[in-house]
Protein backbone atom coordinates (compact mmCIF):
# COMPACT_ATOMS: atom_id res chain seq x y z
CA UNK A 1 0.00 0.00 0.00
CA UNK A 2 1.41 3.38 -1.00
CA UNK A 3 0.56 6.35 1.18
CA UNK A 4 2.60 8.97 -0.63
CA UNK A 5 2.75 9.53 -4.36
CA UNK A 6 5.76 10.55 -6.37
CA UNK A 7 6.43 14.25 -6.51
CA UNK A 8 6.02 15.67 -9.99
CA UNK A 9 9.20 17.21 -11.40
CA UNK A 10 8.47 20.64 -12.86
CA UNK A 11 10.82 22.02 -15.51
CA UNK A 12 11.34 25.79 -15.78
CA UNK A 13 10.41 27.73 -18.90
CA UNK A 14 13.61 29.13 -20.44
CA UNK A 15 13.56 32.66 -21.88
CA UNK A 16 15.99 34.96 -23.70
CA UNK A 17 15.89 38.73 -23.21
CA UNK A 18 16.81 40.59 -26.39
CA UNK A 19 17.70 44.31 -26.39
CA UNK A 20 17.97 46.69 -29.35
CA UNK A 21 21.31 48.50 -29.28
CA UNK A 22 19.84 51.45 -31.23
CA UNK A 23 16.63 52.34 -29.36
CA UNK A 24 16.93 50.27 -26.15
CA UNK A 25 13.70 48.28 -26.69
CA UNK A 26 13.72 45.06 -24.61
CA UNK A 27 11.74 41.98 -25.55
CA UNK A 28 11.43 38.52 -23.99
CA UNK A 29 11.05 35.40 -26.09
CA UNK A 30 11.30 31.67 -25.59
CA UNK A 31 14.86 30.36 -25.63
CA UNK A 32 15.99 29.14 -29.03
CA UNK A 33 18.64 26.47 -29.43
CA UNK A 34 21.98 28.26 -29.85
CA UNK A 35 21.08 31.39 -27.84
CA UNK A 36 23.80 32.80 -25.60
CA UNK A 37 24.45 36.13 -23.88
CA UNK A 38 25.93 38.72 -26.29
CA UNK A 39 24.66 36.86 -29.37
CA UNK A 40 23.70 39.40 -32.02
CA UNK A 41 21.04 39.10 -34.68
CA UNK A 42 17.39 39.75 -35.35
CA UNK A 43 15.48 42.89 -36.22
CA UNK A 44 13.90 45.37 -33.79
CA UNK A 45 10.12 45.63 -34.16
CA UNK A 46 10.14 49.23 -32.90
CA UNK A 47 12.87 50.97 -34.94
CA UNK A 48 13.50 48.24 -37.58
CA UNK A 49 17.22 48.22 -36.78
CA UNK A 50 19.06 44.91 -37.14
CA UNK A 51 21.21 45.64 -34.10
CA UNK A 52 19.61 43.23 -31.56
CA UNK A 53 21.63 41.58 -28.77
CA UNK A 54 20.74 38.75 -26.35
CA UNK A 55 21.35 40.33 -22.93
CA UNK A 56 20.03 37.59 -20.60
CA UNK A 57 19.04 33.92 -20.57
CA UNK A 58 16.99 32.74 -17.60
CA UNK A 59 14.36 30.27 -16.44
CA UNK A 60 11.06 30.78 -14.64
CA UNK A 61 9.07 28.09 -12.86
CA UNK A 62 5.34 28.07 -13.49
CA UNK A 63 3.18 29.18 -10.56
CA UNK A 64 2.00 26.33 -8.35
CA UNK A 65 -1.68 25.49 -8.53
CA UNK A 66 -3.18 24.92 -5.12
Amino acid sequence: MMLFGKKKVVQPEIYSEVTCQSCGEKTRRHFEDGDYVYKSGGQCKKCLSSNMLVTAVYGEYPEEKR
